[in-house]
């Protein structure tokens, strides 16, 4: 019989973190086994404390709280380590959906396995497969491109690489950046590259443009959108 989280097997020492995915926007999607995963877990870690307590809250879990994120000191890393070397276990989540895709929490995985210390995923909502799957675009090979990065050098030779991928492009940024993440594709990329923005996912108001990048600017400029999203762009495969 398969075993529970937060069941200690043959007495492991130490203890095991769990890498917990959580709801990217409809609570309804945490599984059974992650929600039984923060039931029975010694301490939660989250990215910001209000996120993590208000999940917790919701499904009525009473935990300590870690909080872990880019502004973290070496010594907060060490403290978690020397709890879970002390035969804690601990569930790592971040805000929203699946920990360490362009969040810090893989700078504390990585910790732990040099430790020894065994790693575990707790597998659930990914807000860019969602988007993917979605998207009426080519699935079957993909390629996760995150944010473009900020200084404007960077980001000129990261649009410049990306006119040759073959994969189908996954991107994401702030909320405030959509308009300007779009303009710049269309103008490293083309106009009538294909493409879809999800919006929203899994909540109510769950939206898709989907089309060339210039009809996808047209529709945002008709009716700007400001929320969390995710941009599928299609290769040139």
């Amino acid at each position: 019989m398969p075993y529970e989280c937060g069941y200690n097997r043959a007495n492991l020492e130490p203890g095991i973190l769990y890498v917990v995915a959580t709801p990217i926007g409809n609570l309804g999607d945490l599984t059974e086994r992650a929600r039984r995963c923060l039931q029975s877990a010694d301490a939660v870690i989250c990215e910001e404390r209000r996120a993590g307590s208000t999940l917790l809250k919701h499904f009525q879990i009473e935990k300590p709280l870690y909080e872990w994120n880019e502004h973290s000191a070496i010594s907060d890393t060490r403290e978690l380590l020397d709890e879970l070397q002390r035969g804690k276990n601990l569930a790592l989540i971040s805000d929203h959906g699946t920990p360490l895709v362009q969040d810090p929490g893989a700078e504390l995985v990585n910790a732990a396995i040099r430790e020894n210390i065994r790693v575990e995923p707790i597998p659930g909502a990914s807000a860019i497969l969602a988007a993917l799957i979605a998207s009426g675009i080519p699935a079957s090979r993909f390629r996760f491109i995150g944010r473009l990065p900020q200084k404007k050098e960077e980001r000129a030779q990261a649009l410049k690489n990306l006119r040759d991928v073959r994969e189908t492009m996954i991107l994401i940024d702030a909320p405030y950046r959509l308009n300007a993440l779009l303009e710049a594709l269309r103008d490293a990329l083309g106009k009538e590259r294909r493409a879809t923005v999800a919006c929203n996912l899994t909540l109510p108001d769950e939206n898709f443009a989907r089309g060339t990048l210039q009809e996808i600017i047209e529709h945002f400029n008709a009716k700007p959108f400001k929320g969390e999203f995710v941009v599928i762009v299609q290769g040139i495969g």
